[in-house]
């Protein structure tokens, strides 16, 4: 890693554009002790703060400035030291940037109130596979002890939940039978029952997603009777 580029304007220029750079603070801060972030850019879907991410950044042990003139995140770390984290929001981007940094903490950080969507387990798993110890995952309760370094791993990604759900969902709108290959069923969550409370039958066939056409579909009620809400 080129460590004097990532301070460099060329960097924050491509940074700014693009909402994943948020991603490399953890890992910048935990490998070299300083990184220099500017605000995100990228998609537009409402207040998008960081500050899951950074308050969690600052109990680990690191020092925050913020540069308003040019809109720059200014951090350091002399040591990172673990410690009892409660997220204010289950934020999976800020869930993830902790745990990166978090591997690197002396001692034992505890991150309550995690996002545990499939993307936050799958880095957990290869964080272990990499020598991390992270104890908890899936769960909104991760436990990590320290580590002072990782090897490299093998890691297979998942395919994207959220086009799969996209999928599924245009199938439901258009009345059409719809094959989804290689969906990682398992890994969906509470996707697939989801659709069921809305009359919408999604079957496995091997490692392939069916849905099967719908003249109509009934929705669930709640047991009482009432009008089912669904949380996204």
């Amino acid at each position: 890693i080129d460590l004097a580029y990532t301070q460099s304007d060329d960097f924050i220029r491509r940074c700014g554009a693009l909402r994943g750079s948020v991603m490399l603070i953890g890992p910048l801060l935990a490998r070299f002790g300083k990184a220099i972030v500017p605000t995100p850019g990228g998609d537009k879907i409402g207040r998008r703060r960081l500050d899951t991410h950074l308050n969690g950044i600052i109990k680990l042990g690191g020092n925050l400035k913020f540069d308003s003139n040019k809109q720059l995140f200014l951090l350091k770390a002399k040591e990172l030291k673990g410690t009892y984290l409660l997220l204010d929001e289950a934020s999976v981007t800020g869930t993830a940037n902790l745990l990166m940094t978090a591997v690197f903490a002396k001692g034992s950080t505890t991150i309550f109130n995690a996002a545990c969507e499939p993307y936050v387990e799958q880095l957990s798993k290869m964080l272990v596979e990499m020598g991390a110890k992270i104890e908890g995952v899936g769960s909104n309760l991760l436990i990590v002890e320290g580590v002072d370094r990782l090897s490299g791993c093998n890691h297979t990604l998942l395919p994207d939940m959220i086009e799969i759900g996209s999928f599924i969902g245009i199938a439901a709108m258009t009345g059409s039978e719809i094959t989804i290959k290689n969906a990682s069923l398992k890994d969906l969550g509470i996707i697939p029952h989801t659709f069921e409370k809305l009359g919408i039958s999604v079957q496995q066939v091997g490692e392939n997603i069916l849905v099967p056409q719908h003249d109509k579909s009934v929705i669930d009620s709640f047991l009482d009777g009432s009008i089912l809400t669904i949380a996204d």
